[in-house]
């Protein structure tokens, strides 16, 4: 299974630069640590939002939860960037009424 309208998953570049790749942020930064071992940080963001929109495309459906406002989608796939790969968990979310999925997290696998 694919995630619902896979192409046009909503990303918001504010999470990517404020959390995922800040090495400030009190949770992000250990998520940012190992991303930029991967050659990935706040100045690479486009880059890295292009490679997350690849795994929504290209990744398989892991998980469906079912929640009182929408779905959640697990989704498995391997980060490319341009120090190396690593397996990654993406969560994507769709609520209720609305057929555009967003971008919830990553983790390292």
């Amino acid at each position: 299974m694919k995630i619902p309208h896979a192409g046009d998953v909503r990303i918001d570049e504010r999470k990517v630069r404020g959390y995922l790749l800040s090495t400030s942020h009190p949770v992000g930064r250990f998520k940012a640590r190992v991303l930029a071992a991967l050659g990935f940080d706040e100045r690479g963001a486009p880059a890295f939002i292009e490679e997350l929109r690849r795994l929504a495309v290209e990744g398989d459906v892991s998980e469906v939860e079912e929640t009182a406002f929408g779905q959640k989608y697990t989704v498995p796939g391997d980060l490319i960037g341009p120090l190396g790969t690593a397996p990654v968990i993406t969560v994507w979310f769709r609520e209720r009424g609305v057929d555009r999925v967003r971008l919830v997290t990553v983790r390292p696998r």
